[in-house]
This record gives structure tokens, sequence and C-alpha cells, in this order.
């Protein structure tokens, strides 16, 4: 085992002969964490039918990339007064200009159009879209770093579980962008993997929990269990002494996405 002086030599060392410089991605996720009513479950999915339309014209026009939404598997809350999430939504960007610009969409005027309804109607089922709802906690997110097999396209049933991560020191980035997602590029390029991303939490709403600073989505059952040679090991050790995962927090089933 290492003592303390020789693991942080040992770590400066290391993020010099492996973590090069990283350009952040510039795209963002609006992710929303729905509580439902009891029993609107089914008055819920109606409503996203109604809106997947709306989302798939506005994505053909190039104002935004992806909107999908993921329905919840069984898990505990976070805090013991909040409910889990019953659906997570997420409509995702190319920049921050591009979600600024979104925020000018007539959304009454595509539903009109999309759907062959007169504006009166359209307006009504928009104004009635957060009805079925309880609670929405919204957190931006943005997209630090990706990997993904070639043929990568999720589907409906697709199912992703979440990592919620607390940092710990300034190096946790740069472990998660090099690091893991070299890992985890290894296991999809084995073909036992599918996708993994990293994203950090830039704004969350009043009512969202505050836990985490990031979040990991993985897809694939093979993660990142690859044997390591003693620079790498060591560098996975450091990676996950820089972070604090949050236990138990889940997955979620594809339902829908544009």
């Amino acid at each position: 085992m290492l003592n303390n002086g020789n693991n942080k030599d040992m770590k400066k060392l290391l993020l010099i002969l492996f973590i090069p410089f990283i350009v952040n991605s510039q795209q963002i996720s609006i992710m929303d964490a729905v509580v439902l009513n009891e029993g609107s479950d089914a008055e819920y999915i109606e409503i996203e039918e109604f809106w997947s339309k709306i989302h798939a014209d506005i994505i053909s026009q190039g104002k935004k990339m992806q909107w999908s939404i993921w329905k919840t598997l069984p898990s505990e809350p976070l805090t013991a007064d909040s409910k889990p999430a019953d659906y997570m939504i997420f409509n995702t960007y190319e920049s921050q200009e591009q979600y600024d610009a979104s925020q000018d969409i007539d959304y009454a005027a595509i539903a009109q159009r999309v759907h062959g309804i007169s504006r009166k109607k359209a307006q009504k089922m928009i104004d009635s879209s957060f009805d079925p709802r309880e609670a929405t906690r919204s957190y931006t997110l943005s997209i630090q770093a990706q990997a993904a097999s070639s043929d990568f396209k999720p589907a409906k049933g697709t199912v992703c579980s979440i990592s919620l991560m607390q940092q710990k020191n300034d190096d946790y980035e740069s472990f998660e962008k090099e690091v893991f997602k070299d890992q985890f590029q290894k296991s999809i390029d084995n073909g036992n993997h599918s996708f993994w991303g990293f994203t950090r939490v830039e704004k969350r709403s009043e009512n969202a929990y505050t836990q985490f600073s990031h979040i990991c989505f993985n897809i694939g059952e093979g993660g990142n269990n690859l044997e390591n040679d003693f620079k790498t090991q060591k560098l996975v050790e450091l990676g996950m002494a820089s972070r604090e995962m949050i236990p138990d927090t889940g997955s979620m089933e594809l339902i829908f996405v544009k």
C-alpha cells in the first residue's frame, strides 16, 4: 500500500501521463423528474403522446437534438420526505444558444398544425399538460463526455442505469472524461456495453435534489470490468476516490424517443 506522500506523487505523475486537456461539450439536456398524482399514469401517457408529434416537428426544424421519456424502475427516494420520480423527460440541445432560442417557440401553432386542431384546443391541451403531475424536479445538465457503440440507437424498451455522483475534488471530471470514459469505450469495443454518458448539473429547480453534482448514464450489462495495467489501475482507484457515488439510484426504461 502507498503512503500518503507517495500516493500524492503517483497521482501527479499519472495525471501528467494520462490526462490531457479536454474541451467540454456544449450540448445540454434538460432533465425533468416527474412525480405523478396517484392513478394518473394513463392520463400522463396520453398527454405525452400529444406532445411527441410536437417534439418531432421541432427536431425536424433543427431546433432541438432529441426528446425522450423514460419510465423509472422501482427505487428508493433520496430523501425521506420525497417521492421517487415516475418518469424522466430529457430535452437535449446542441448548445445553450439553441436552448435559449427554444424559449420563443410557438408550441400552440405547432400543435395546431401537426394535430389538425384549432388553436384554442391546442392551447387547452398545452395548458393541461401538468395536470397529472404532483411535482417536477428539473435539472440542466451539460454533457461532458460520451462513449457509444457505432450502431447505438436507443429504442423503446432500452434500459438505462442512473448513477448519481458527488464531486470530492477538482480532479474528478478529468478522471471521468479520460480514465472512466476509456474504460467504458474498451468494454463497448469488446461488445460488452452499449453507451456511457457523463453530465454535470449546471442548474436545478428549487425543489430538486442537491445531494449530487454529476450524473452518469449507462446502457448495457457488461460495465467496465476490465483487467488493467498497474498505472491504469492506480488511475481508476484515484478516480473512484475523487467522487462519492450515491447507492441504489435506480434505472429507467425508454418509452418515447424522437
